[in-house]
């Protein structure tokens, strides 16, 4: 909200969160990064091998409540508005995909028994899971 010249109050299209909270939601993301991170070290060659289609299939799909399950109550617990959760959205995902980064050209050493096609499903469901939580930013749900 800001003052106008003639006193009245108008309220700001532009949303900003403070830093105490930017960083909170920033540490959260890359929590939830580090999680899943270690999760595929060690099962990544199982879950995203490509000669169990059904496995690949529920994990895929398992990543639609997941993310929703680790964004949604972020924004209730903080009482972000519609605009703050896309904002709220961006800082969570951003840092991870800069990591993911990393990992996706290193697959092989960070990865070792994963094999190129299941680096290709490591790559899909990357995106898939940050387009999620980009959507949970402009996406309300009710609780």
């Amino acid at each position: 909200m800001h003052s106008t010249d003639s006193g009245t109050t108008t309220s700001s299209a532009s949303v900003s969160l403070d830093g105490t909270t930017s960083r909170w939601l920033i540490l959260w993301g890359l929590s939830v990064w580090l999680s899943i991170a270690v999760l595929l070290r060690l099962a990544g060659h199982v879950l995203l091998s490509p000669t169990n289609p059904l496995l690949l299939t529920g994990f895929f799909l398992s990543v639609l409540p997941l993310m929703a399950a680790v964004t949604y109550p972020v924004y209730w617990w903080l009482g972000l508005s519609t605009d703050a959760r896309r904002s709220a959205a961006a800082l969570m995902s951003i840092p991870g995909m800069f990591l993911d980064v990393l990992l996706v050209l290193f697959a092989g050493t960070v990865f070792p028994a994963m094999s190129t096609e299941a680096v290709v499903n490591f790559g899909a469901i990357l995106l898939f899971g940050y387009a999620i939580v980009l959507v949970t930013g402009f996406v309300p749900l009710r609780r």
